[in-house]
């Protein structure tokens, strides 16, 4: 009988090094970091989102390029603490790590990222067979690698998957992928630029009109606003919490929806739950660290009535 898994990934799995200052340098200045604040993490936004999937209960498999350094080896082994499986993941021969280095503002928790990705990290087409993949209920992309994200989620449809696409900033088009699309998560400054509009609820509508059955755009502190196939709306505020660190909000969010959209949950319990996902991460430092357990969160959204206006 042919494997299956709840949700499979594909994207980029860089190594997070982390470091926490008081106030961002201004350019040119230098500055002392916060003491024995230094972490290294696994990283990337699929990884991340597999990762807090599978805590909240999910069966995750990860689609990834590596590197053969000693730096490869330590991002291999991290989706293992979470039961995330990496059996298909490609390993680049004679090739370093793709690396993200990622700065952490003490007094608001707030980050700046930034990626060195070396070229040969890359996933091609060729790089997996479809006849050797797990059949997932959902497929989870991240828009980097194109032409094998096309590839997976046109498979995706063939074996009734149903396929998420999380795109934070605006880097390659992926407007390929659109057609195949189930779910569209991306961020508010990707939404107002592909439309150009200041609207979050134009940008969305102009999604849903393109033919994309369901639509959430994230606002950081500023919440969400979402619509489902039924066109129906939710604008979700944020939990309000002392963040420590925002790196991976976006992911841990995502991770909590794929968790909502395997239980069948209608928009707003999706939303809320996935909200409160990212707020319970962001009480801890990198991406992974604080990301919740279900009951964890069931319990933050029970009892937390503090929201962003």
């Amino acid at each position: 009988m042919k494997k299956t898994v709840d949700a499979l990934g594909l994207g980029i799995a860089p190594v997070d090094f982390f470091v926490t200052m008081r106030s961002f340098p201004l350019p040119g200045k230098k500055i002392d970091g916060i003491p024995q604040s230094s972490l290294i993490a696994g990283g990337g936004p699929i990884p991340n989102s597999l990762c807090t999937f599978s805590k909240l209960g999910g069966r995750a498999s990860l689609i990834a390029p590596f590197g053969d350094d000693r730096w490869a080896k330590f991002a291999r082994e991290e989706p293992d603490k979470f039961g995330v499986r990496h059996n298909l993941c490609v390993i680049r021969k004679n090739c370093s790590s793709a690396r993200a280095f990622a700065w952490i503002e003490q007094q608001s928790g707030n980050r700046t990222i930034v990626l060195d990705m070396p070229q040969r990290i890359f996933i091609h087409p060729r790089d997996f067979k479809l006849s050797c993949l797990p059949i997932p209920k959902l497929i989870h992309l991240d828009g980097r690698h194109l032409k094998a994200a096309v590839k997976l989620a046109h498979w995706g449809k063939k074996v009734d998957a149903r396929v998420m696409l999380d795109i934070g900033s605006v880097r390659n088009k992926v407007d390929e992928l659109f057609p195949y699309l189930d779910f569209l998560i991306c961020a508010d400054d990707y939404a107002r630029h592909y439309f150009n509009t200041r609207s979050i609820k134009k940008a969305a509508s102009g999604f849903k009109k393109i033919g994309i059955p369901e639509v959430v755009v994230t606002c950081g502190t500023n919440g969400s606003f979402g619509i489902d196939s039924f066109n129906n709306q939710h604008r979700q505020k944020a939990f309000k919490i002392k963040a420590v660190d925002t790196t991976g909000a976006g992911d841990a969010f995502h991770g909590g929806y794929l968790f909502g959209l395997l239980k069948g949950w209608d928009l707003e319990r999706k939303m809320k739950f996935a909200s409160a996902t990212a707020a319970l991460k962001c009480l801890k430092p990198e991406a992974r660290t604080g990301i919740p357990s279900y009951r964890q969160t069931i319990a933050f959204i029970k009892k937390h009535r503090k929201f962003h206006d």
